[in-house]
């Protein structure tokens, strides 16, 4: 790691412009120059591709290259129908019947399905042509394809509750779409934000930063991001490894405030447990031999999962109707 005086953008966070190299590659091993802010331990990748470029990306490109398909395999939709189903159990107790719900990177339209189903008012946005594409055509739900920037609710309408399934990672100006999710959301209205944690120590080091992921959170940057955004902190969860943040957040009355965004201590903390996480410390550990058997154990799940069946809503409707009728 390297000391640099200047990024080329002011963190998000607080505006500061000192940080600290964290690393120049990313899970690829391709260049990446990473940083985090000095100030308050904000991660971003800097330079970027300019905001035309990285639409185009998450429009066409992002399913392409991450999942090697333009609209969801059967495999995809039966994997994210087990993680709505996850979701849901994790939330409920946030939500009541009656609720207006909107999903934020909505995906293939399953968690929307679900909420459906499940009797809810819901309707998501999906940025990708081919994914919001298929929810629509498949699942007959009501997507808006489109980033959430551009989102323009009907006059005088808004949601109770707004769901980001890591999708803040990938905005090129999180604080700025979070200004934008206060207004979506009602006085009192709930946000629930899930993204990966940046002190995970999981996956093995070389893999930590993705180029997909603009910013990278732990639990001190996104509550003070969010908090800043104009909303109060109601719950915050772990996922069981480390990987993932959870933030339920309600939406405060009156404009956002005025927060100092500096977070003493939280980028050498940081800086600290990524010079500790090395390989050797990884392989040590039990993650890399529990990860690669849970994946083969899926795998095998999965195939035996969707065998017999030809389209993702009868995927859905399958599990759902069995998973339903247990709650």
């Amino acid at each position: 790691m390297s000391d640099l005086l200047e990024s080329s953008i002011p963190c998000n966070l607080c505006g500061a412009t000192s940080i600290e190299v964290l690393s120049t590659v990313d899970r690829e091993r391709k260049y990446l120059r990473t940083v985090i802010c000095k100030a308050c331990g904000l991660i971003w990748t800097d330079p970027r591709p300019d905001e035309q470029q990285l639409r185009s990306y998450y429009e066409r490109s992002y399913r392409l290259k991450y999942k090697g398909t333009y609209a969801p395999k059967l495999k995809h939709v039966y994997r994210a129908g087990r993680v709505a189903a996850d979701r849901f159990s994790i939330i409920r107790k946030h939500i009541k019947k009656g609720d207006r719900i909107i999903d934020i990177g909505s995906g293939g339209g399953e968690f929307v399905y679900l909420l459906r189903q499940l009797h809810y008012n819901a309707r998501g946005i999906e940025p990708n042509e081919g994914y919001a594409a298929y929810s629509k055509k498949e699942y007959n739900i009501e997507i808006y394809s489109g980033f959430v920037q551009d989102f323009e609710m009907e006059s005088g309408l808004t949601y109770d509750v707004a769901t980001m399934f890591h999708v803040l990672e990938h905005m090129e100006n999180p604080f700025g779409v979070l200004l934008k999710l206060k207004k979506l959301i009602a006085p009192d209205g709930r946000l629930l934000i899930e993204v990966p944690n940046a002190e995970a120590t999981c996956q093995a080091p070389a893999n930590r930063f993705h180029r997909a992921h603009l910013y990278n959170f732990n639990n001190a940057t996104l509550s003070r991001l969010g908090i800043k955004a104009g909303f109060e902190i109601l719950d915050t969860a772990l996922s069981n490894d480390g990987a993932n943040i959870m933030i339920f957040f309600r939406n405060a009355p009156g404009p956002g405030k005025t927060v100092d965004g500096r977070i003493e201590g939280n980028c050498n903390d940081i800086s600290r447990l990524i010079r500790r996480h090395t390989a050797w410390r990884h392989f040590a550990s039990g993650y890399p031999y529990s990860r690669f058997i849970d994946k083969a154990v899926r795998l095998v799940k999965e195939g035996n999962a969707i065998r017999g069946f030809s389209c993702g809503r009868d995927i859905l409707n399958y599990y759902y109707k069995r998973w339903i009728s247990a709650l």
